[in-house]
């Protein structure tokens, strides 16, 4: 366990090597029943968040995407942090933990039931167990969305590259702010539309350097609060997928405007960067 404290500004190489050693932490709310910044229904009523249908389908939407997304990274060097239920049904619990074992190794994820409280709050006291007062490596996945198989490994060259924190307390955005949007509507995989999307600062392309007992990716708002960091954005390529459902979390639906990507189950990039969607 890294218990190495940071003091001071560290030069262009020491960040570098600090980067290039770190352990990404994966943050993941399955279910929470907690206050954070979900905007669903199910956010403020306990039966809908743990209504027997809608587990399942979160189970089947993290079996399908973002599991699949972390066992194809490139770049293994990632811890996956669920933080979920104290209450959730015990079904659901096992089926949580069978699934995690299904698609991870031994010792790459944590499950972490809590009772109620600051989502931000839980978190940091994961990180303060685990990495003491070192400085941390943060990014956010939804259990229904999902990740290129270059997103940790990209993630961390261009954290690499960014100046070196000024402070113990400094922090550091990174965002990638391109990706798609997959209308899962109606699972009919003839009826599943990509949609490209492009999002300065959204929450699942952020990922944030900080200190294990400050700042963390639960405690921000994310369209906001990067602005006041140094903070960079790649619009190279997409690399992230959001889903879009009946059940979302957040206000996520298919806009006017938007156009599907033509054949996308045929496109080259997609089917090296993005296989699993191909499993749909």
């Amino acid at each position: 366990m890294q218990k190495d404290t940071l003091t001071g500004k560290m030069t262009q190489g020491d960040w570098a090597a600090h980067v290039a050693e770190t352990e990404i932490i994966v943050a993941m709310r399955f279910s929470y029943w907690g206050k954070s910044g979900w905007q669903s229904a199910s956010s403020k009523d306990r039966d809908l968040l743990f209504a027997t249908d809608r587990l399942l389908l979160r189970l089947s939407l993290l079996q399908s995407l973002a599991l699949p997304s972390l066992a194809a990274q490139t770049d293994q060097r990632f811890h996956l942090h669920v933080l979920t239920s104290w209450g959730l049904p015990s079904w659901a619990k096992a089926a949580l933990r069978e699934a995690l074992e299904d698609a991870l190794a031994p010792g790459q994820f944590t499950v972490d039931p809590r009772r109620w409280s600051l989502a931000a709050s839980q978190y940091r006291n994961y990180l303060k167990d685990r990495h003491g007062n070192s400085r941390t490596l943060q990014v956010v996945l939804d259990d229904d969305d999902g990740l290129s198989t270059d997103f940790l490994a990209t993630l961390r060259a261009e954290m690499a590259g960014m100046d070196p924190p000024e402070s113990i307390n400094a922090v550091r955005f990174m965002s990638h702010s391109q990706g798609y949007g997959l209308d899962v509507t109606d699972l009919e995989s003839s009826a599943i539309e990509l949609y490209p999307l492009r999002s300065r600062f959204i929450n699942l392309g952020l990922a944030l350097s900080s200190q294990a007992g400050g700042i963390n990716i639960y405690g921000i708002a994310h369209q906001r609060t990067p602005l006041l960091h140094p903070n960079k954005v790649s619009k190279d390529r997409p690399m992230w997928v959001r889903t879009i459902h009946e059940r979302n979390d957040s206000r996520a639906k298919v806009r006017n405007g938007w156009t599907p990507v033509p054949e996308w189950r045929q496109n080259p990039d997609i089917a090296a960067r993005f296989p699993w969607l191909l499993q749909l």
